[in-house]
């Protein structure tokens, strides 16, 4: 791996260490980038990206903290770093910032984790990667009312966590994806839908199952897009509910899991005085709250910002708050076990607690004979009738497609848009997209049943802080939700 070739910086950071009675921690990143777009056919952009540089966090005897950055490899560079990262350490202390020496608790870890690619990246070339985006761009361009734009990224990141305890981790995070944003317009009426497929490397263009379910999710967008232009708005009101794994993933991340990232429990529903409310009754018996790396995830991460193993974290565990996304700074004050938490973007950022893959799940789902991409409103129906969870005139919505939303995690409101919404029955009517809004323990708690396996690949992008990263994550292929006075469809 190319963060192998520096081992004399690894060594500088330690002897400085020693010097200067200090402890260090240094963040080697060493990433590559490939993005392509296709336009309506065309290909729009082709773009390449290198970053490499090295992120020094000092903390002295006291808990006192520093760190600087650069984006140059070199041991003059790191010397200099280090020099700037120890001083701003003694100018915390000096001006009584907040201490914290809990880092200097945890053992020391030598590991190596590489993830080899089962589709390597030279594995097709430029030219055969743009003529294959072409190539599912104009599948969904057949008919003239529709349009689409195709977005592919292809990333080789690698890193280096070293600490003055002898600490050396190397480990490394490749991912990738495809992204259609496909348009539907007629006269003045225009609908936008979204498909997706993730993973780790190029087996997302090459790879035959992954190839079909990706067509599989483009046609169901780009007909929903279709339907969309002659649906009506949706009354305002409470109903049961059913939502796809995008949902539900939006629901854990946005409206549970930032609430259970220990440096923020200041201001979240599930603390207080700063500490996680832990055996806190969040959602019924059989639902559980699931963190953590998954390999050949488009968010995995085995290994924390600080150089120590990721646990998977049970969060929730049969309805009861067990557990909090912890770093090592705030852990002990949020009165909960440490988890190796921390992530960051770049090198030149400190870690703060962020989610990985978070998924939600309920014992004993009802089994699916189709793959998800395969259900159609009429199949969920069904299935719910038969399997005795609705009665067959029974007023039923079903939402699919997450399209991001807000969250106030001190009081567990969210608001999520989505990107249609069917009335179930043996002729389902669909409706224009609406807002899904209303208290995020309601919502959990009001989880009756979930269909289908696991599926945990619903991607996106998490922002906090400043910083963004990969997230990743789901449920069951459907959850059904309990009609709650709490939970709203549509309205302002």
């Amino acid at each position: 791996m190319r963060v192998d070739a520096y081992e004399r910086i690894i060594k500088v950071c330690r002897e400085q260490a020693i010097a200067r009675k200090i402890y260090l921690i240094a963040r080697l990143q060493s990433r590559k980038d490939l993005a392509v777009i296709i336009n309506n056919g065309r290909t729009e952009e082709i773009s390449t990206g290198i970053l490499e540089g090295i992120g020094v966090q000092v903390i002295n005897e006291k808990g006192f903290m520093g760190f600087a950055a650069a984006d140059k490899l070199s041991v003059a560079i790191t010397e200099e770093l280090i020099e700037k990262a120890a001083f701003l350490a003694e100018c915390a202390e000096k001006y009584r910032g907040e201490s914290n020496q809990e880092i200097y608790k945890v053992p020391p870890l030598n590991k190596r984790i590489e993830v080899k690619p089962d589709y390597p990246y030279d594995g097709l070339s430029l030219t055969e990667i743009e003529e294959r985006l072409q190539s599912f761009n104009r599948e969904l361009t057949a008919d003239p009312r529709l349009s689409a734009r195709t977005v592919f990224r292809l990333t080789d990141e690698e890193w280096r966590i070293a600490r003055s305890d002898g600490t050396d981790v190397i480990f490394n995070t490749p991912r990738s994806f495809v992204f259609h944003v496909v348009t539907a317009k007629s006269g003045s009426r225009t609908a936008t839908t979204y498909a997706n497929l993730p993973g780790a490397d190029l087996g997302v263009l090459i790879d035959p199952e992954n190839q079909n379910r990706l067509k599989k999710r483009a046609r169901k967008a780009a007909d929903l897009g279709l339907e969309l232009l002659n649906a009506a708005d949706l009354p305002a009101g409470h109903y049961k509910l059913v939502i796809d794994n995008a949902l539900a993933k939006g629901l854990a991340h946005e409206a549970f899991g930032h609430a259970a990232e220990t440096d923020a429990l200041e201001s979240s529903i599930l603390g207080e005085k700063g500490r996680l409310k832990i055996g806190m009754k969040v959602a019924g018996p059989k639902l559980s709250i699931i963190d953590g790396p998954v390999k050949g995830d488009y968010a995995y991460q085995p290994v924390s910002a600080l150089g120590i193993e990721r646990q998977t974290v049970k969060i929730v565990d049969h309805g009861i708050l067990k557990a909090g996304l912890a770093d090592i700074f705030s852990a002990a004050k949020a009165g909960t076990p440490y988890t190796g938490a921390e992530r960051v973007e770049n090198f030149y950022q400190i870690p703060i607690a962020r989610m990985s893959n978070i998924r939600i799940e309920v014992e004993d789902p009802i089994p699916l004979e189709l793959p998800p991409e395969e259900i159609k409103p009429v199949d969920l129906y069904r299935i719910l009738v038969s399997n005795g969870l609705i009665k067959p005139e029974e007023k039923v919505l079903y939402l699919t497609g997450f399209q991001g939303g807000q969250v106030n995690p001190a009081h567990g409101d969210f608001v999520f848009h989505c990107s249609g919404i069917y009335q179930l029955g043996e002729r389902p009517v669909l409706f224009k997209p609406a807002i899904f809004s209303g208290k995020v323990l309601s919502a959990l708690q009001s989880v009756v049943a979930a269909l289908g396996p696991l599926q945990i690949d619903a991607m996106g992008t998490c922002g906090k802080m400043g910083q963004a990263v990969p997230s990743c994550g789901g449920s069951h292929s459907f959850l059904l939700i309990d009609v709650n006075p709490e939970i709203m469809i549509g309205g302002k």
